[in-house]
């Protein structure tokens, strides 16, 4: 009998992320949203982890904003902020 968590558990548990820089992070970001112009600052936050913010035109900035923070949720699975 194993006294470690069963299958389903381990399942559950999260993959070991690898660490990135902000600015790896912010050019990873940035080359995905695939638009010039726009400045991607990552910052540690305290629930997600991290974050990213755009800077851009005023008449972009929510579009932007959404496609970004839409790509570094996918990156949080794969990477972590190393401070």
């Amino acid at each position: 009998m194993s006294l470690c968590c069963s299958n389903a558990d381990r399942k559950a548990l999260p993959l070991a992320s690898q660490q990135k820089t902000s600015a790896e992070l912010e050019d990873m970001i940035h080359q995905k949203l695939l638009t010039g112009g726009v400045y991607v600052s990552v910052r540690q936050e305290p629930i997600l982890g991290w974050s990213a913010t755009v800077i851009t035109a005023p008449k972009h900035a929510k579009a932007i904003q959404e496609r970004a923070e839409t790509v570094a949720a996918e990156l949080r699975k794969k990477f972590t902020l190393k401070t």
